[in-house]
């Protein structure tokens, strides 16, 4: 594909990046220069010449015109649950498949991804003590225990079931964590607290969060990326490619979930995206980030998870 012109000789830069050691990237430039421009021009590019499926985590709304003009989906997501035709549209955070692990039992990584949205929404220095994760841990094993024992979607969780299961922990810590739990199930931001019915096949899908505000858009990029992992387990299994481009990533470093990582591992592209180039060099995520792409050895036809760094 084409990335542009060498500065010195003038020549095409064309790279197939399924094809690198290592086929990550992060996109980095000055504000005006021309970063969503190239990250769309790589979009399309993909789109185009190959079948892979392109995922786009979109937090101010630049990428949905473009999705819309290739007859991609475009989810867009609001405290109000409307989406771009008026209509209801939600993404359900439980949301599980059985190849959702490489292991035999996917429960270990659901369990921790729900870790982490529950260290999100209680928030603080401290986070999740032992014995909250001991907690949660045991509700979600419990709550999971009907559906992998019958998948059908109709028996999908959601997290008012979790917010359930808390309350009947024995516990005090189980109560603190559902009352924490509770605006995001019965209270006025309860959007993430039904079960997904957009149609979440398409080739092409823009997940538009811009609408979420301050108090939901780092929980809405974590389920976003939870539900670009579930694509990739997918794919994985029938290998296809998957692209996953995700602006504003920054906002992740401090709470996001290692699943990029184990995303790798399964011979995945990420292209991650963020506004400021401080909070990149200052965090420990970073560095990890930058070990993992060092480390990571992509198979040929395997799954891509593409994720852009638009970095000012």
């Amino acid at each position: 594909m084409y990335y542009g012109l060498n500065a010195l000789s003038n020549n095409m830069i064309l790279c197939d990046r399924k094809q690198l050691k290592n086929p990550n990237g992060l996109i980095l430039g000055t504000p005006g220069s021309g970063k969503s421009f190239a990250a769309k021009r790589e979009m399309t590019n993909a789109f185009l010449i190959t079948d892979d499926d392109i995922i786009i985590c979109d937090p101010e709304a630049e990428y949905f015109s473009l999705v819309q003009r290739l007859d991609g989906q475009v989810i867009r997501l609001s405290p109000t649950g409307k989406g771009i035709d008026g209509k209801p549209q939600y993404v359900n955070p439980m949301d599980i498949n059985l190849n959702y692990s490489e292991d035999d039992s996917p429960l270990a990584l659901k369990s921790d991804f729900i870790l982490s949205l529950c260290e999100l929404v209680i928030g603080g220095k401290e986070g999740l003590q032992p014995v909250d994760k001991t907690v949660i841990d045991r509700a979600v094993r419990n709550v999971y225990r009907p559906f992998l024992a019958d998948p059908d979607p109709e028996k999908m969780p959601i997290l008012g079931d979790l917010y359930d299961e808390l309350l009947k922990q024995p516990e005090p810590e189980a109560a603190r964590i559902a009352s924490a739990l509770e605006l995001y199930v019965s209270g006025s931001l309860n959007v993430f607290n039904h079960r997904t019915n957009v149609e979440l096949s398409n080739r092409l899908v823009c997940f538009d969060i811009k609408q979420l505000g301050k108090q939901l858009k780092k929980l809405g990029m974590l389920i976003v990326q939870d539900q670009v992992w579930n694509r990739v387990t997918i794919n994985r299994a029938e290998r296809k490619s998957t692209r996953y481009y995700m602006d504003e990533f920054h906002l992740l470093l401090k709470d996001g979930t290692d699943q990029p990582r184990t995303a790798w591992r399964f011979g995945s592209v990420s292209v991650n995206g963020a506004a400021y180039p401080q909070p990149l060099r200052r965090t420990s995520k970073c560095a990890q980030i930058g070990r993992c792409a060092k480390q990571s050895k992509v198979l040929p036809h395997t799954a891509v998870c593409e994720t852009i760094c638009l970095t000012d």
